[in-house]
């Protein structure tokens, strides 16, 4: 565990999220939130503690999270997306988790008894049955009768854009597929922005992501969505610098002035990512500081211009409150998703 820096995290503020989902969404579908990947760096356990009396599902990628879960005492339905194989199939039974069935051949080896869902590609690219293979996952499904059927699912690729085409498209060829299984199945295909933005995708649960830890799924803002997340740490050590003296590898920033450079305890391997380096400002006794030079494996600097702060004096990376998250995503070209999970495990959360 790293001890120089903490995660809080604001469970009551991820339950108001689920509540804003849910209005926007306008629907009395069922929810199945994704806590999969620690539940985007938030900690999946914590997280499905603080939901299980508010869902009625939960989504994880891996059968080692579905476990881990289950360890934990968490006894709602646990939807597995990744691909079964031979070395997890007696898992998804042994810890009552539903496997995903997103190729023809996955029916031959889950041991009878195996919930699952059928998963179809309707325009993602990624993983499903074909569209054009329906006629033949309907005879699997009743030639492995052993195994129970309790869902069926898709994946938006472009729902977090308002008024796409490629949703409506998609959502058409889902239903065309959907009606030829038992209506009895539970059915989805909205994730976050599908919720939100288009409210005709909802069917019997929802499965919303990143909104649930307060943001947006692309650049289309969600109101009403908070950030759970901040990040803190400390100075460990405070240098004098002289104008023109260099910090950090490569040498390329250079003091403008004498003054003080602040050193932070943290660094890419906690996921602060270099490409942020001398792009970002960091909080310090109410006060806001450059970050500059390279940032490093485990180190960071600030420069502190004149103020002489003490080492041990706190500091803000991420506040829940300003969505630094966010700025930090867009800064790094890249997406709050990248960011949350790429935050190291082993600093410690703190749950609020």
């Amino acid at each position: 565990m790293k001890r120089d820096s903490v995660i809080t995290i604001d469970l009551s503020t991820i339950r108001h999220n689920l509540k804003v989902i849910r209005k926007l969404a306008g629907s009395d579908a069922g929810v199945m939130p994704v806590v999969k990947a620690n539940a985007y760096g938030h900690g999946s356990v914590k997280v499905a503690e603080a939901l299980q009396n508010e869902v009625d599902w939960f989504a994880v990628n891996s059968v080692d999270e579905g476990i881990e879960l289950r360890d934990h005492g968490i006894d709602l339905p646990i939807l597995v997306f990744c691909v079964p194989n031979s070395e997890t199939a007696n898992l998804y039974t042994n810890f009552n988790l539903t496997a995903t069935i997103s190729e023809l051949s996955h029916f031959g080896f889950l041991p009878a008894g195996t919930e699952y869902h059928l998963n179809f590609d309707t325009g993602m690219g990624r993983l499903g049955i074909q569209g054009d293979r329906v006629d033949e996952a309907v005879l699997e499904m009743e030639k492995h009768s052993a195994l129970i059927c309790t869902g069926i699912y898709s994946h938006f690729a472009t729902s977090d854009v308002p008024g796409s085409e490629m949703v409506e498209a998609q959502l058409k060829r889902f239903k065309k597929i959907r009606i030829r299984f038992p209506d009895h199945l539970f059915t989805h295909i909205a994730n976050t922005g599908g919720a939100v933005f288009y409210k005709n995708t909802t069917f019997d649960l929802i499965r919303p992501g990143i909104g649930i830890y307060g943001y947006s799924p692309a650049e289309n803002v969600i109101q009403g969505l908070k950030p759970a997340l901040s990040w803190s740490s400390k100075l460990v050590q405070v240098n004098p610098i002289r104008k023109g003296d260099s910090v950090s590898y490569g040498a390329h920033w250079e003091a403008p002035r004498d003054g003080f450079v602040g050193v932070i305890p943290v660094g890419y391997e906690d996921g602060l990512k270099r490409v942020l380096s001398g792009k970002i400002r960091i909080g310090i006794g109410g006060k806001e500081y450059r970050q500059v030079g390279n940032i490093t494996m485990n180190y960071c600097m600030v420069f502190l211009d004149q103020d002489r702060h003490d080492a041990g004096t706190g500091v803000e990376l991420l506040s829940s409150s300003k969505n630094d998250l966010s700025n930090w995503a867009e800064l790094a070209g890249t997406i709050p998703y990248e960011i949350l999970t790429s935050l190291l495990p082993k600093i410690p959360r703190v749950y609020e």
